[in-house]
């Protein structure tokens, strides 16, 4: 990976817990990420081997902490931490490994984490064709490997197939992708990202110096 150092793994946060609430993120007590809405990605930052303590405050105030977890990082990984549930219940951070190693020629890597706290399990279709089935929420699927082309996401409701949303998605070769199921079970969306290894050039602060 282009401008990686073997001696940290990256990591980003990603805020997904519907409610719309602006949050900021504190690692061992320093501000890393201000003003993270619903829905956003932070950049990647430089983390070494260890034990963190993760503290999420509404934004502009630490009067009361959201959610507090210890998390453990281990070298050389990628990762998306993610801010998931509902604020007055079952909130939980998790911790998601990234793959690190793209794809040759015409294919990419695609999986599915489903961070919708109210839809049920899920299938995930090519049009017609599965791709992923039973995904239920906070599962994340391994990854399978596509062709790259124009595709037609379906989801669809694992009990009775019936299809809530469809997507055009485009997957480029030689990617790795995640597509986050984000929000409400009225309102929830496919978000397409790209995983850490793909783009590598962050803009980072380095914890190390906490």
């Amino acid at each position: 990976m282009r401008n990686y150092n073997d001696k940290y793994s990256l990591v980003r946060f990603l805020h997904a817990s519907p409610g719309g609430i602006p949050v900021d993120v504190y690692i061992n007590g320093s501000l890393f990420f201000n003003r993270i809405l619903f829905t956003e990605f932070t950049p990647y930052i430089y983390v070494p081997e260890g034990s963190y303590e993760i503290s999420i405050f509404p934004t502009m105030t630490k009067d009361f902490a959201l959610f507090r977890q210890v998390i453990n990082v281990d070298i050389d990984k990628l990762y998306t931490l993610s801010l998931t549930g509902y604020y007055d219940e079952d909130l939980q951070l998790m911790l998601i490994p990234e793959d690190k190693e793209v794809s040759l020629s015409n294919y990419s890597k695609v999986r599915v984490v489903h961070l919708s706290p109210n839809l049920p399990r899920l299938n995930i279709l090519d049009d017609k064709t599965l791709l992923f089935s039973d995904v239920d929420f906070r599962d994340i699927t391994n990854y399978l490997n596509l062709t790259s082309k124009i595709y037609k996401i379906n989801i669809e409701l694992s009990e009775n197939n019936r299809l809530l949303r469809s997507n055009q998605i485009a997957i480029n070769s030689s990617r790795i992708y995640t597509l986050y199921l984000l929000g409400n079970f009225a309102n929830f969306q496919i978000f397409q990202s790209l995983d850490g290894s793909t783009f590598i050039t962050p803009v980072v602060r380095n914890i190390s110096k906490l």
